[in-house]
């Protein structure tokens, strides 16, 4: 995980557009593979964090299967990170402490919207959040029970360094024994 802040550092120095952005993989109940990008952070030691709405298709997918794996990359550095682990909740106090960080109207607008439902039009959403807005008035934007948090555990980390000069990527892994220690090898590209 030191690793892992040391590259999402280097991004970040480096001016890489988004490098908290990771694609998230999870399957279906009926074993559907499904992928898409959210933004995530390394919020301890030994995890990664990201925040969404507990009944979207990534929810469900999570609560049938908790194994996902999530990927890191920053194309402009020639590196990637794949991150294989389980998942769970965050506490209710996490997930609260967050949502108390985001700004209003970004509270309005995940109360306002069901995430992946299908809706009308745009406008539906613009009215839905108008609605929460008038019902809340000046009040704290309350969490919905149905927004949280997920923390992502790794049981592996493989680092990819891109060498285009000889095609002799670096493929450096961490995987986590059965008693928490951690090995380290390296693959071919």
């Amino acid at each position: 995980m030191d690793e892992l802040r040391r590259w999402l550092s280097e991004a970040v120095d480096a001016g890489v557009s988004n490098p908290a952005a990771m694609v998230l993989a999870t399957v279906s109940p009926d074993g559907a593979p499904s992928a898409r990008a959210l933004m995530a952070g390394t919020r301890d030691q030994n995890s990664i964090t990201f925040f969404t709405h507990y009944a979207s298709p990534k929810g469900r997918d999570i609560d049938a299967n908790s194994n996902v794996e999530g990927v890191f990359l920053w194309t402009p550095l020639e590196r990637q990170v794949r991150v294989m682990g389980t998942i769970a909740k965050t506490s209710p106090a996490e997930s609260d402490s967050y949502w108390s960080s985001r700004p209003r109207s970004t509270q309005l607008a995940l109360c306002a919207a069901e995430q992946s439902v299908m809706v009308s039009d745009h406008t539906a959403l613009v009215t839905a959040k108008a609605e929460v807005e008038a019902k809340v008035g000046d009040a704290e934007v309350p969490r919905p029970d149905t927004y949280g948090g997920y923390r992502l555990t790794p049981q592996s980390l493989e680092f990819w360094q891109g060498r285009p000069e000889d095609r002799l990527h670096l493929r450096a892994i961490y995987e986590r024994g059965a008693r928490g220690d951690w090995s380290f090898g390296v693959m071919a590209p």
